[in-house]
């Protein structure tokens, strides 16, 4: 939806309201989820909240605008075409995609003390005594925003998703303790929050190429 200059998406069932005190103008597409999964229509943002609006410059609210007009030209015809319509909608989605990137660009003051204040999370993850391993999920909901908007962001500032970040601090993590703890793998695993040690020794050996035992029988040796 677009109105003054901003662009947001409200997933199905998601309750919301509008306070209006003036007069306002914008516009509205409801779209069917099995209408856009059968096109294979999807874009991240389609998961992002209300406030992680996108802020339109006067340009891109004219060029989506002019789209939306179009759409609406196309739906008054008796003999519309279900096709074009969606392909016209595809391609809004498409531009608000690219206007979002521009939007991470313009606010780099911002979204840099995000990235910031999520490695720091993430560093004092397992020093504050957490349970379990550190996901995505778990850090947005920290930083208060969706999953989504939260993973685009860290890889459009970072050029790795925060899977990958939470990845390699935990390998930074587990390396630490195999080269100065006494503790078993499998008692290094359950510290960094695995459920079992073969989960712990096949995720370290994806990651490094060995497993924790060989690991920390090669810094010894040395």
């Amino acid at each position: 939806m677009c109105n003054y200059g901003y662009s947001y998406f409200i997933k199905p069932k998601q309750i919301h309201t509008w306070n209006v005190d003036k007069r306002w103008e914008g516009y509205q597409i409801l779209i069917s989820p099995i209408l856009l999964q059968e096109y294979s229509i999807d874009f991240s943002f389609f998961q992002y909240n209300i406030k992680e609006a996108l802020f339109l410059t006067n340009d891109e609210q004219n060029r989506i605008e002019n789209l939306y007009e179009q759409i609406f030209e196309e739906y008054q015809k008796d003999n519309y075409d279900m096709a074009l319509l969606l392909a016209y909608c595809n391609l809004i989605f498409t531009y608000i995609g690219k206007c979002y990137k521009r939007q991470f660009e313009t606010r780099q003051p911002l979204y840099n003390k995000l990235v910031t204040e999520f490695k720091k999370l993430l560093n004092d993850y397992y020093s504050n005594g957490q349970q379990g391993m550190p996901n995505v999920h778990y850090f947005s909901n920290k930083l208060h925003l969706s999953s989504n908007y939260f993973g685009d962001l860290i890889k459009f500032n970072t050029g790795k998703t925060p899977s990958e970040i939470i990845q390699d601090k935990i390998i930074s993590e587990a390396k630490k303790h195999l080269e100065i703890s006494n503790k078993t793998v499998a008692e290094i695993g359950y510290d960094l929050g695995f459920d079992y040690p073969t989960y712990f020794t096949r995720f370290f050996k994806k990651q490094t190429g060995s497993t924790p035992t060989t690991y920390r029988k090669n810094k010894a040796s040395r």
